[in-house]
């Protein structure tokens, strides 16, 4: 053996360790990033039972949801695919035009309740978008490290 084929061989294996840390440290947050997505979703259903108790039961309840029949409105938020530092990410913007506040359909005088499940759902939202980017930056490392064996099983024929 050669002295590069060595430095370079070994080049590789401590790239294939960082990337298969790095892979282990994004499972991780990804799977937080999930618990925290089980959490959020269990406490802002919570908070809407609580609404539907307090309001009583017809006032928050799919009846009030919009049909086909509702005039047309656009989503509050939107997720758009956006690339950063030569990485494509997820990021969620404000929609301003032609948006209906959800609140209002279940009254103007809501239960506190209400207010606090709206921004629980928010922030899951939140939750999703990060593990999502969490998730696209897994599959570059699977690739990156399928590259790295490829080239290392070139370096010994």
């Amino acid at each position: 053996m050669t002295l590069d084929k060595i430095c370079s061989e070994e080049t590789v294996n401590d790239l294939l360790d960082r990337l298969t840390l790095r892979q282990l440290h994004l499972m991780e947050e990804k799977m937080c990033r999930e618990l925290n997505i089980e959490s959020n979703i269990n406490n802002g259903c919570f908070n809407l039972a609580k609404s539907r108790y307090i309001m009583g039961q017809a006032a928050v309840s799919k009846e009030r949801l919009p049909t086909e029949a509702s005039s047309e409105f656009s989503a509050l938020t939107r997720c758009e695919t956006i690339e950063e530092d030569g990485e494509m990410k997820l990021k969620i913007v404000e929609n301003d035009t032609n948006t209906v506040n959800p609140m209002h359909w279940f009254g103007v005088l809501v239960p506190q309740n209400l207010h606090k499940a709206k921004n629980i759902f928010q922030n899951a939202l939140n939750f999703i978008v990060e593990c999502a980017n969490i998730q696209i930056q897994i599959q570059e490392n699977v690739k990156n490290i399928d590259v790295l064996k490829r080239y290392k099983v070139m370096l010994n024929p």
